[in-house]
């Protein structure tokens, strides 16, 4: 996916100026960036398009998954998979459920009486079975338990390898993100998003910003 000289401003405020963006099929495409610098303003901006730069067919084919999706907060695990089941067939959901460790979440309890952490593997359940060809990931991971993030990177590792045409954007502030699932790395600051061969450079430079 390429989008050439693009612009995003929020309220009058200018968070990325003339950038050429790059995000690779088959890759995790991690964008790090403090808190506050506008990942998530760019995460939004490929579905309600402010900046005029995203294309329909960009829009169509995005599933944008964070703290403020939504999924049914009154209908359970089982009502879930077995709708994704009908949807889907059992094989896709046999494989996913041991990945996310589903099975150690009660089937019969409401989503919305569920840990965070418990909700945020339901939520990538859900989007990510939407089937959508770009899925991108605003701070998932955030405010989780380690063994909750080490499920969710092992799914991302498992889903991606096995989906190379999907393209999938990591924004994220957290740096394990980086160390735990290969792909290509970027920094966001100073209004620019600037890609590093290394991820020991990158975490470098964003430690001394």
């Amino acid at each position: 996916m390429n989008i050439a000289n693009y612009t995003l401003k929020v309220k009058g405020k200018t968070l990325l100026q003339d950038v050429d963006l790059h995000f690779s099929q088959g890759k995790i495409n991690h964008i790090l960036g403090k808190n506050g610098v506008g990942k998530s303003q760019l995460a939004k901006d490929f579905l309600l398009n402010n900046s005029k730069r995203i294309s329909r067919d960009i829009r169509q084919s995005v599933s944008l998954i964070s703290s403020s999706s939504n999924i049914p907060n009154d209908v359970s695990k089982d009502f879930l998979l077995n709708f994704l089941g009908r949807k889907f067939g059992s094989e896709m959901i046999n494989k996913i459920v041991p990945l996310l460790n589903l099975d150690n979440i009660d089937g019969k309890v409401l989503i919305k009486n569920l840990s965070d952490g418990q909700k945020q593997k339901l939520k990538l359940l859900s989007f990510l079975l939407e089937d959508k060809n770009i899925i991108i990931l605003d701070e998932i991971t955030n405010a989780l338990d380690k063994r909750t993030v080490m499920e969710i990177h092992r799914f991302l590792k498992e889903y991606i390898q096995e989906n190379p045409k999907k393209i999938i954007i990591n924004i994220t502030h957290n740096l394990s993100d980086l160390k735990a699932i290969d792909g290509d790395y970027y920094i966001f600051h100073n209004q620019k998003i600037q890609k590093y061969d290394s991820v020991e450079k990158l975490i470098e430079v964003y430690i001394n910003e």
